[in-house]
């Protein structure tokens, strides 16, 4: 029984051990990264607050529809001159196994430096095969980005200070690559 169980555990590491790769396109379990450049057209509270985005995601395919990463990016807001880096969680469903597949994603986590705070980013799209290991992807989704911010003001011998946040949100148009 002892000799049972040790080969059991051997035979599930080993399968956990493998990288991902596409057997006539379809993806397997193992690695997988993205790395993608995103065009956010602000909306609501963040209009006219647009941005383009570099990002990247890495983690495991846990089976042929579910993908489970981290990941972190560079948002520059061109119009404020400002940027700041979400760092995030990364999940994923690729709806089919196919060389065209529909997937829908969401990116949550927090973003740091000039616009800081809560970032959401739930998106769907089509994954192109392009070789057995290479795919090209394009989405569009909503990227929630809430911020704190503060404006204090002074005038004939008042002080005062308002405190408030709001959403820099908007339309986020992605396309990129996969490995």
């Amino acid at each position: 029984m002892k000799k049972l169980i040790i080969l059991l555990c051997v035979a599930l590491l080993s399968t956990q051990a493998k990288a991902i790769y596409f057997d006539d396109d379809a993806i397997e379990e193992g690695y997988r990264g993205f790395a993608d450049f995103s065009y956010t057209l602000g909306v609501g509270d963040g209009q006219d607050i647009d941005r383009v985005s570099v990002l990247t995601s890495h983690g495991y395919q846990i089976a042929p529809q579910f993908y489970a990463g981290a990941g972190f990016g560079v948002n520059y807001f061109y119009d404020l001159e400002y940027a700041n880096m979400p760092i995030f969680l990364h999940l994923r469903s690729d709806f089919l196994n196919n060389d065209i597949t529909p997937f829908a994603e969401v990116r949550v986590g927090y973003s740091l430096f000039n616009i800081e705070g809560f970032y959401l980013n739930p998106t769907i799209g089509c994954r192109f095969s392009l070789s057995d290991n290479i795919a090209m992807n394009v989405s569009v989704g909503y990227t929630m980005q809430k911020t704190d911010y503060s404006i204090s003001w002074s005038s004939g011998g008042y002080h005062g200070s308002i405190y408030d946040s709001f959403n820099a949100g908007g339309i986020d148009f992605r396309i990129g690559i996969e490995f």
